[in-house]
């Protein structure tokens, strides 16, 4: 979502009620963050929960929409059953998103993410997970 709200207007990132934790600096280390690894990758419970969470309005949920389109169209997507997902332990405290970006993050994908809940329960599991939290504090 920061990334979607930062491409349509960076100085909306601290007003959008689901961006307001963040800054443009965060924007810009999140850019930069892209651009060295140079993929994207997500499940389509992400996806899911992006385009519904990114309300903007007017003109620029137009733009919004726009980009998430681009956005969509070069990410890597990977897809697991929602039966496969309900089964694992982490569906039952984080839900069905986090399972799936877990059962991602089993198969040697690097997480990135925001979350303290879903950043330690993929450490406890010995997958590789980056908390972006703490690289903003790291400047």
């Amino acid at each position: 979502m920061l990334l979607l709200v930062g491409l349509v207007n960076k100085r909306r990132i601290p007003e959008f009620k689901r961006t307001q934790n963040f800054t443009i600096a965060d924007f810009d280390t999140l850019s930069t963050l892209i651009g060295w690894f140079g993929k994207l990758v997500t499940t389509p419970h992400v996806l899911s929960q992006v385009s519904d969470l990114t309300d903007l309005s007017g003109k620029e949920l137009t733009i919004v929409r726009r980009h998430f389109v681009l956005l969509v169209q070069k990410v890597e997507e990977y897809y697991d059953t929602g039966t496969a997902l309900v089964t694992d332990p982490l569906f039952v405290r984080l839900g069905l998103t986090d399972a799936a970006i877990a059962k991602v993050s089993s198969r040697g994908i690097l997480v990135l993410t925001s979350d303290l809940a879903l950043h330690l329960a993929l450490q406890h599991r010995g997958f590789d997970a980056l908390n972006f939290n703490h690289l903003r504090a790291m400047g």
